[in-house]
């Protein structure tokens, strides 16, 4: 009887641990359930947000009639991707083929602040360039000296500086950002460099 006795004594306890406990194991279970279904139900939504934002893209970058809303689209609606950043760099580009600076500086801005880093930097540069084109001075000088970039950029980078002096009248130091251009260009043309810093002579 003695092992009759403890086993109905283990039954009564696993009765009463159910009892203390299987509340929070249930809802511990459904709430791992609904976890995984919103996890699942996430996944499929940024798939169908990267399919219906890749089409758009698309069109953002053809003769499509539907390009200019394409554009505008991926901008404002789907501003969290990479594909809003790509759209920006498109909407760029078409305002600088009708010399609407304007234009393509807000649309380099909403680029240069891409969490996508490479795709950023691009923006950030070809923003840089535009402002010291269209006379906003500071606002590039401050863009260009914001960070260090990598070593691939730093023919571009000093080339702008090159620009940003030229355009502040300060001859000598463009003369001698564009030499640190054409040093650190490598294999790339440089031709175009040279021709900057021929133009402005070898000084006194």
């Amino acid at each position: 009887m003695t092992d009759l006795k403890t086993d109905e004594e283990k039954a009564e306890e696993l009765k009463q641990w159910w009892r203390d406990n299987g509340t929070s194991v249930l809802a511990g279970v459904a709430l791992a359930i609904a976890a995984t279904f919103a996890w699942q139900q996430w996944k499929s939504y940024q798939i169908d947000q990267a399919k219906t934002a890749s089409g758009l893209l698309a069109q953002a970058n053809s003769d499509s009639p539907n390009k200019a809303a394409a554009i505008e689209t991926l901008i404002k609606d789907y501003s969290s991707t990479p594909y809003a950043a790509f759209a920006a760099l498109s909407k760029a580009k078409e305002a600088e083929s009708k010399k609407d600076t304007k234009s393509s500086i807000e649309a380099l801005r909403i680029a240069a602040n891409s969490k996508q880093t490479n795709v950023a930097r691009i923006a950030k540069l070809r923003l840089i360039r535009s402002l010291i084109a269209d006379g906003q001075l500071d606002e590039a000088n401050t863009l260009l000296n914001e960070e260090a970039l990598p070593s691939a950029y730093t023919s571009l980078q000093e080339e702008l500086k090159g620009d940003l002096y030229l355009a502040k009248k300060e001859i000598d130091k463009a003369r001698q950002a564009y030499d640190r251009a054409i040093l650190s260009a490598g294999q790339d043309p440089i031709e175009y460099l040279k021709m900057k810093r021929n133009n402005l002579g070898e000084g006194a």
